[in-house]
């Protein structure tokens, strides 16, 4: 049974119990669960408390940290190499000091493998830090091997370095009965209807969303699009161009924040989920989604390509391009020749915690032994 310690040097500062981490860290953890029978797994988490505790039959530590980049969190580093680990799984790529010091500190047999979470390279000195931090790496999980392209271009992935393509994490939702779902939530349409869920920020890039669906509608009048949003750093120019465009003003509903709870029946209420990231370490909302049945119109990037076996299972489009959005949604049919549960079946083998469970432990064997 291969010994796996799973580090976190993030520290939530301000969680001061156990089950608060836990709850947060769940959809990254879970994996962990499904392992018990062949990897010995102990999480080391950072936060504004010192503790341990037991949940699932796992035992999670906890040590305070400060999240500043010249941090060296030296006592758990230490209780890390008391643990003699075979490996260690490091969430995230922004800690290279903290992975030398750990190098250091263990045993030279002792590999390390760290996960993307949608990060990029630093800049200046800090990128040198991550360059030298790989010598002392020996594999990384990325959801798609195209996001670590940016990485090789700025000279911290080489040849050397095993690239397994694991998820950074999974959903729990099921699809709900979509006509019943539309009556729960009130929503009455003759046409199609879309979903967006995301946060209104560039990089989501909703306001060329909404351009394409206005071309859209002038096509299909009755489609309708509900946006849910947890931020709204450009909700004041959606608001603006819905006022200067009255057709699109009646088809689209801002919705807002919803509870986490509330997501399923929203997402099984809709016919297809939109997006327009220009990039995504995975895509929770789009995992989320999909568990649900609803299908996916989404950008053309590394981790929408993976997670939709390279639009076999949704729409893919050019990143930015408004007029390759509108054509993907003049083009779909009714029925669409994807169907929901064609999405769903696709999910639960390739994007479930079951299948992320199998993909760590191959990518562990594969670097043990």
């Amino acid at each position: 049974m291969i010994k796996l310690v799973d580090v976190t040097y993030y520290a939530h500062l301000d969680y001061q119990k156990p089950e608060q981490v836990l709850e947060r860290h769940r959809l990254v953890t879970r994996y962990a669960e499904l392992l018990r029978d062949k990897l010995q797994i102990t999480f080391v988490k950072h936060a504004g408390f010192e503790g341990f505790c037991e949940d699932g039959g796992l035992i999670y530590h906890f040590f305070k940290g400060i999240n500043k980049f010249r941090f060296l969190p030296l006592r758990a580093n230490r209780f890390i190499a008391r643990e003699e680990p075979e490996l260690v799984l490091v969430q995230g790529l922004g800690f290279p000091l903290q992975v030398i010091a750990l190098k250091l500190r263990c045993s030279s047999r002792v590999k390390i493998v760290v996960q993307h979470h949608g990060e990029l390279p630093f800049k200046g000195v800090k990128l040198w830090c991550q360059q030298l931090a790989a010598r002392f790496i020996d594999g990384y999980l990325f959801t798609s091997a195209g996001n670590a392209e940016v990485w090789r271009q700025k000279g911290v992935i080489n040849k050397r370095h095993q690239i397994f393509e694991v998820l950074e994490a999974s959903t729990n939702f099921v699809k709900q009965d979509k006509w019943l779902s539309r009556k729960k939530l009130e929503v009455h349409s003759t046409g199609q209807i879309f979903l967006w869920v995301g946060r209104l920020n560039a990089n989501k890039n909703p306001l060329m969303v909404l351009k394409a669906f206005a071309q859209y509608l002038h096509f299909k009048p009755s489609a309708q699009l509900y946006m849910i949003y947890q931020t709204t750093e450009l909700l004041d120019d959606i608001k603006t161009m819905l006022l200067a465009d009255e057709k699109l003003e009646s088809a689209v509903v801002l919705v807002g924040s919803v509870l986490n709870q509330e997501l399923p029946i929203w997402f099984s209420a809709a016919d297809y989920y939109l997006s327009g990231s220009y990039k995504e370490g995975s895509g929770y909302a789009l995992l989320e989604a999909m568990a649900c049945g609803c299908i996916p119109v989404v950008t053309n990037i590394p981790s929408f390509q993976k997670i939709t076996e390279n639009g076999k299972y949704g729409y893919l489009y050019k990143v930015g391009d408004e007029w390759a959005l509108y054509k993907i949604l003049c083009e779909l049919e009714e029925p669409s020749p994807i169907s929901a549960d064609d999405v769903i079946q696709h999910f639960n083998k390739k994007l479930s915690f079951n299948r992320i469970a199998d993909d760590v432990y191959e990518a562990c064997c594969a670097l043990v032994h």
